[in-house]
């Protein structure tokens, strides 16, 4: 799994499969007491780009 926590809500990505989907925010929303937002990272996977915690860990430094 894959998600990055904000102080809002925790941001983490689709499977493709609404019982899988509704599981993953259910359990994750429990552990974390915070909203989650699901987003569809297909195209960022499949450009070599990570997930979504690896495309939010580093900030620019201006």
């Amino acid at each position: 799994m894959n998600w990055t926590v904000t102080n809002q809500a925790i941001i983490t990505t689709q499977f493709g499969d609404t019982a899988k989907d509704a599981a993953a925010k259910s359990a994750i929303s429990a552990a974390y007491g915070r909203p989650v937002v699901q987003l569809n990272l297909d195209n960022l996977y499949g450009n070599g780009g990570g997930g979504a915690h690896c495309v939010t860990m580093q900030e620019p430094n201006r």
